[in-house]
């Protein structure tokens, strides 16, 4: 295994590490029963992951000691720390997440996100900021009106129904609404639940929709087209 290669972190290292890091910030060095705090963990494997730090020079650990970080850990702890922040108020303030829930998703976002998105988020943060008041004003309106609630109730209206896919795009069928005749009329043309639908053509005013499903090809009004809910690809 290369040096590279051997100093990459799990996502629970990742974690301590984090922890250590505001620890070492606040204090100028930290505790294994101050981590174990932190994270909720057994002290056992605490020392477990502050042995694999050790190992792969993040972090300066002996038994009964504290524990600093070395000027690698330190850059690393300070990479982990900016994209927790960046997911953490990109949630909370531009998506009106709770600071809680903000918090707590960042945690689980962080580990897997590449730092190109975290990058990009944080330009695009950079840039809502730069925007005149009032169109400032208008985009984190969004935020405001997620905390009282009210787009609660408009959630469904983000659904993807086979009117809404372009030429080309496929989806699959995941609910046929309407009344009773509608939706059993679509079932019986093959349309239902489960099966793979591709736009193939669209008239130049929006309908009819041309349409594959499995072995055959069907032409759709907007209204049945409208009715039918797909997963989008």
């Amino acid at each position: 295994m290369d040096h590279v290669a051997a100093r990459r972190l799990s996502a629970s290292l990742e974690d301590y590490l984090e922890v250590i890091f505001w620890e070492v910030a606040a204090t100028g060095r930290a505790r294994p029963r101050e981590i174990a705090k932190r994270l909720n963990a057994r002290v056992s494997s605490v020392t477990g992951a502050l042995q694999a730090l050790a190992e792969r020079e993040y972090v300066r650990y002996e038994p009964y000691e504290v524990i600093t970080l070395t000027r690698t850990g330190f850059d690393a702890g300070a990479r982990v720390a900016r994209r927790h922040h960046i997911l953490r108020i990109h949630l909370a303030e531009l998506l009106g997440v709770d600071e809680a829930t903000a918090d707590q998703g960042a945690c689980r976002l962080e580990h897997g996100i590449p730092p190109v998105v975290v990058d990009r988020l944080a330009q695009f943060h950079v840039f809502i900021k730069s925007l005149p008041t009032d169109c400032r004003e208008r985009v984190m309106s969004f935020a405001q009106q997620s905390r009282l609630e009210r787009l609660a109730t408009e959630v469904d209206a983000l659904e993807i129904t086979v009117a809404d896919l372009k030429a080309g795009q496929q989806g699959v069928i995941t609910v046929v609404k309407g009344n009773g005749y509608i939706s059993r009329r679509l079932t019986e043309k093959g349309l239902g639940r489960g099966a793979l639908i591709q736009v193939e053509a669209i008239d130049a005013g929006g309908t009819p929709i041309q349409v594959a499903i499995r072995e055959q090809r069907l032409v759709l009004c907007r209204n049945d087209a409208e009715n039918i809910v797909v997963i989008g690809r």
